[in-house]
């Protein structure tokens, strides 16, 4: 009985000196993986540091955010700890892509790459500003096949963005002129601004924030504007979309969605309709413009 009081009171006296040293204590501080390494002064780092200071914002030049020695294993080898970026993760779920990266080679890419991203893009996005940006000569991306398991590529994405990271292909920024840099800050604006609609392909994106937008086009997407067996042939601009209707397939449905993104960004609701209106006998295309012009409107980028 003894021997349990004492080793009772050994406990409690524990304990009691934890909690007194606890007010002491100090939170472990660890560097962010997204800035440069504190002290750093390669050219590089400046660079990023700089931009943050100018921005708010992180800009990486590869997905690797810390690979830190840790000592061996017990095999005798080093031991390192590796954190990727993972722009296919999200807080709560992971789909099956992957990525795979062309970093920048030189300083000179990296200096360019800035001042297109401070003087072109960054005043349009200023609104929705994300927490890093990555930034690549080209981005390859690759799904996995249910039935082989292996990753099928299945192209080379402008953009791409998760909840922590916007990622940019920037290999078509070379030898643009300051006109054509304006253009393409703008095309990746219409894809920025497709990528917060949210949704999945397979189901045309009608579960994402423009469902409504999409139902409507849901059963054309990617079929032939004529109907052989019926002896139909329909005409796009009367079935809501902005395309050519002189094509033999209609737009896919994020051909439709940039299509009006950039219509909406770059006319007036009565210049929309001056030129799209004509055509609208179904009342969709007015449909189509309502559910997606808040969309646009609350990301908060402007052209004009």
């Amino acid at each position: 009985m003894k021997r349990n009081s004492l080793f009772y009171t050994i406990v409690l006296a524990g304990s009691l000196l934890a909690c007194q040293k606890e007010d002491t204590l100090k939170p472990l501080h660890m560097a962010n993986p997204f800035a440069p390494q504190p002290g750093a002064t390669d050219e590089e780092s400046k660079l990023r540091e700089e931009f943050y200071k100018n921005t708010g914002c992180h800009l990486l030049f590869n997905d690797t955010l810390r690979h830190e020695y840790q000592g061996l294993d017990g095999n005798g080898k080093p031991f390192y700890q590796t954190e990727l970026l993972g722009l296919e993760y999200e807080i709560l779920s992971y789909n099956n892509h992957s990525f795979r990266f062309d970093y920048l080679q030189t300083l000179e890419q990296k200096r360019q790459v800035i001042d297109f991203l401070q003087n072109n893009l960054l005043p349009y996005i200023k609104d929705i500003m994300p927490y890093s940006l990555l930034v690549a000569n080209q981005i390859n991306e690759y799904e996995k096949n249910p039935e082989t398991l292996d990753y099928d590529s299945i192209g080379s994405p402008l953009t791409y963005k998760n909840i922590r990271c916007l990622a940019l292909n920037v290999n078509q920024l070379w030898g643009l002129s300051p006109e054509e840099r304006k253009t393409y800050a703008q095309d990746i604006c219409y894809e920025i601004i497709f990528a917060s609609f949210g949704g999945t392909a397979n189901q045309k994106y009608t579960d994402g924030d423009a469902r409504s937008f999409f139902q409507e086009g849901a059963s054309y997407y990617g079929y032939p504007t004529s109907n052989m067996w019926l002896g139909i042939t329909y005409n796009p601009l009367e079935c809501g979309f902005l395309e050519d209707p002189y094509g033999t397939f209609f737009p896919s449905a994020k051909e439709d969605a940039v299509a009006y993104i950039k219509a909406c960004l770059n006319m007036s609701e009565e210049e929309f309709f001056e030129k799209y209106g004509a055509n609208d006998i179904n009342g969709i295309t007015r449909k189509k413009y309502d559910a997606i012009k808040p969309l646009i409107d609350a990301t908060g980028i402007k052209f004009n």
